[in-house]
């Protein structure tokens, strides 16, 4: 124990030689004896003889003590960069495991990161995805591009690794919408997933899936559940309204599903792709019915326990409500 602490004292010398590092040393009697006798012979105090027999340790063919802590921080500034070298290795190893995992027409494999990024052979993604070579900032950005990941995660460490936003109903259920279907910088969506979490309360996580494995997860507040008070409601009537809009107008572009618990809570997370989660399930059309008189009232619980009556609920709710009961929808 007394020889590590001495060595991370040392490694910090070395970072700040232009002041003292005071630490404390505990040190047998027998020792302690010693440096008083040998203080006294000298001249010196007992620090000063403690510390002279300290630095004298370091000398030898080598070089001085200097040198030596040279040395030191050379060893751990290499094995600090041993360290970032195999995070980010495995940072990239996990996100082409995510992707592979989702179902996309193009398989991505590390000849495809470097053809995509520009490269003529796959040598330097080789060297990334290894441990052997950092990407620079400029190629980190591509490649959280690429992965569909975000930048700050992959280079810094910061944040969660897949984008999460919120996710409000207006009384616009146009702009709703139009919101929901809107693309990013690269790509246009391809689907809409309304996943609600089997659970008693029904808590609804919006997943938009645009090219290949690239996702953006939006939290809201709505339960989907007859478990809400007034402003759930208002949300939960909001949902159903937008729902009726797009079924009518954009019914290709969205998905229904019933996750498990564990997944709803990995697609909060956004630890893992959400691509990834959310294509083991298949559509659930309860996002047709909770609006549709004609449909829930024929299905009873067929979805969840208390399915028809938080269907039945919502529609009183809106009929009741001084803006909502005005919206309409052809």
């Amino acid at each position: 124990m007394v020889i590590l602490f001495v060595l991370n004292s040392i490694f910090y010398l070395g970072f700040k030689m232009s002041k003292n590092v005071q630490f404390n040393l505990r040190i047998p009697t027998e020792l302690k004896a010693l440096i008083s006798d040998a203080s006294k012979v000298s001249g010196r105090s007992i620090n000063a003889e403690a510390q002279y027999r300290l630095e004298k340790s370091f000398e030898g063919q080598e070089g001085s003590y200097i040198e030596a802590i040279d040395d030191l921080k050379s060893f751990f500034d290499a094995h600090l960069r041993s360290d970032r070298l195999n995070l980010l290795s495995g940072k990239l190893n996990f996100l082409l495991s995510e992707a592979k995992a989702t179902d996309s027409f193009h398989t991505p494999s590390i000849s495809r990161v470097a053809e995509a990024l520009g490269y003529n052979s796959v040598g330097v993604t080789e060297d990334w995805f290894e441990g052997r070579k950092e990407p620079s900032f400029n190629e980190l950005e591509k490649l959280a591009t690429y992965f569909g990941c975000q930048k700050n995660w992959l280079a810094h460490d910061e944040g969660r690794p897949f984008a999460k936003e919120t996710f409000e109903f207006g009384y616009d259920i146009e702009e709703n919408a139009r919101s929901l279907l809107k693309g990013n910088n690269e790509d246009e969506v391809k689907l809409v997933w309304f996943a609600r979490n089997n659970t008693e309360n029904g808590e609804l996580v919006i997943i938009k899936h645009y090219d290949s494995w690239h996702g953006l997860i939006l939290d809201s507040r709505v339960h989907v559940s007859d478990k809400v008070g007034i402003g759930g409601s208002e949300d939960r009537a909001l949902l159903s309204l937008t729902l009726k809009y797009l079924c009518k107008y954009h019914i290709s572009k969205i998905r229904g599903a019933i996750v498990s618990e564990p997944d709803f809570n990995e697609l909060i997370w956004a630890k893992q792709n959400p691509i990834k989660v959310i294509d083991k399930y298949r559509h659930n059309s309860w996002i047709e019915d909770i609006w549709d008189r004609s449909m829930y009232s024929k299905k009873a619980n067929s979805y969840w326990k208390g399915w028809s009556e938080m269907c039945m609920s919502n529609e009183l709710y809106i009929s009741g409500h001084e803006i909502l009961s005005k919206i309409s929808i052809k």
